[in-house]
């Protein structure tokens, strides 16, 4: 009560990226909340209880393999697939959510050292699902 509506959103995929088979794959979703803070919100199934997993935000397209990360995001939690400290994590800055059909960028999910699932987003690929 209280907290208002986020009704404009970009949804992008994430794939399994292990060979082994875990087939850990979901969404990252970004809101814009105002002109100055973009919300991120993941959800994650095939994850594992007890583990926490690493979700950054990567320049490049997922098969550019670039190291450079531009955000790291909240921990998720293996046992919900969700961020493990709030709902949402906060991306602040005018720029970000209005530009982030031009952002070169793609999510990467890390177990350990391990990529577990990864996605394109942005310039990379077009959102899944998305409302303005």
């Amino acid at each position: 009560p209280g907290g208002g509506t986020v009704s404009t959103y970009k949804a992008y995929t994430l794939g399994s990226s292990d060979p082994d088979g875990a087939n850990i794959y979901g969404r990252v979703v970004f809101y814009k909340y105002s002109t100055t803070v973009t919300l991120v919100q993941m959800g994650l199934y095939n994850t594992t209880a007890g583990s926490d997993y690493v979700a950054m935000i990567f320049d490049g397209a997922v098969e550019d393999e670039l190291e450079t990360v531009s955000h790291t995001l909240d921990k998720v939690d293996g046992a919900s697939g969700a961020f493990a400290t709030y709902k949402y994590f906060t991306i602040e800055g005018d720029t970000f959510y209005d530009n982030i059909d031009e952002y070169n960028a793609h999510v990467r999910v890390l177990l350990d050292d391990d990529v577990v699932a990864a996605g394109d987003i942005g310039a990379n690929a077009p959102p899944v699902l998305q409302q303005d």
